[in-house]
């Protein structure tokens, strides 16, 4: 392949990937194909951190066969359709499991990220309308679907409907409806200059929008919230907790918020951060955190990540302080996202069948624990 395209790839998913403002931790990927190979980033390893030997080489026709075959397969299809597509050995390495959109998209270097920005509009009620408001015939969208082969097909559908509609190429971004965005082009420039301009854009109309009422513009810092956040960290039996009680989780967690009380927007907040957070009191002692607990893996079958005192503060738990680290700014993201996302007419959470797909997917569950190594 392309040593110039292999080093585009590389610098697009290291400048994007290292800053949180388009993803954070193990999300997102990054794909460059020359003649009949695609050549992807492995499951669970870091955008920012991508190398060479991160990208996992495959075969474009059989993937492309997944996408209108409808045989049945023992186990996940996605991973299916990469065993027939790899090329020698893996060295361990697994690939995205989004490998099928990148196949379907003609253009050499793809780029997929969970951006705040422009999560705003693909979380938000008004998606569909925003994304033709605000980037025309730039963009194409794509309502929320399971990821794997329903989302790759999706995909597919909606850049035919676009060609179909207008008569020309589908465009090179595409608008996932509580997910992300891809950016696609021939080269760092192109995919780098859309990707921008798209954010600017987005950032502009969430600028625009009338702002929300905050009826707790500062944080208080409260010793009890120390004391707090030991019991949830004992009461879940994990080894690290991080909380954080500022003017912004003030603002953004009061009870009636999409993240707080409605469900999770995005996979990724459940992969990391998990669908829903528990609710606590300031006040609240050993035992009631523990009830708490209790009553929430009784409701939701699996144990708290995030733990909210609505309006005072949030924290989240983990096998290690990074983990801890990570899953309170995936949530404090949902956060943002959710506000930005009303300021644009309404927030979308992600429903119950929708999220307990990523919560049982095996793809997730593996993506998860790799992001989670040292």
């Amino acid at each position: 392949m392309s040593h110039d395209l292999r080093t585009q790839l590389i610098r697009l998913a290291n400048q994007f990937g290292a800053d949180p403002e388009y993803v954070r931790a193990g999300g997102g990927n990054a794909s460059v194909k020359q003649n009949d190979l695609l050549h992807i980033k492995a499951s669970g390893t870091t955008l920012s951190g991508l190398r060479g030997e991160d990208l996992v080489p495959l075969r474009i026709a059989p993937l492309l066969d997944a996408l209108v075959k409808q045989d049945a397969v023992d186990g996940d299809p996605v991973m299916a359709a990469a065993e027939r597509a790899r090329v020698g050995q893996a060295g361990g390495l697994r690939p995205s499991v989004e490998i099928l959109f990148h196949a379907l998209i003609p253009d050499p270097l793809v780029l997929h990220l969970h951006p705040l920005t422009a999560n705003a509009v693909t979380c938000s009620e008004r998606g569909r309308d925003l994304t033709a408001q605000l980037l025309g015939d730039e963009a194409v969208w794509v309502d929320y679907v399971d990821p794997g082969v329903p989302l790759a097909r999706a995909i597919a559908a909606a850049r035919a409907e676009h060609v179909a509609h207008t008569g020309n190429p589908a465009p090179a971004i595409t608008m996932l409806g509580n997910h992300g965005i891809i950016v696609s082009g021939s080269s760092y420039a192109q995919v780098a200059e859309r990707t921008t301009w798209l954010t600017s854009t987005i950032r502009n109309a969430i600028a625009s929008a009338p702002s929300p009422a905050v009826s707790h513009p500062a944080g208080q810092r409260d010793n009890r919230l120390d004391a707090l956040a030991e019991h949830f960290r004992a009461s879940t039996g994990l080894t690290s907790v991080v909380h954080d009680a500022d003017g912004f989780i003030a603002s953004t967690t009061n009870a009636a918020a999409g993240p707080v009380a409605g469900g999770p927007l995005i996979p990724d907040q459940i992969v990391y951060a998990g669908s829903l957070p528990v609710l606590l009191r300031t006040g609240d002692d050993a035992d009631a955190v523990e009830q708490a607990v209790a009553q929430f893996r009784a409701l939701h079958g699996r144990s708290p990540i995030v733990a909210v005192v609505p309006e005072v503060a949030a924290c989240a738990v983990g096998d290690s302080d990074r983990a801890a680290r990570n899953a309170l700014d995936t949530y404090r993201d949902a956060l943002r996202v959710g506000r930005d996302a009303d300021r644009l007419g309404g927030v979308r959470v992600l429903d119950e069948r929708e999220r307990h797909f990523i919560e049982n997917w095996e793809a997730e569950a593996y993506r998860r624990s790799v992001a989670a190594s040292p």
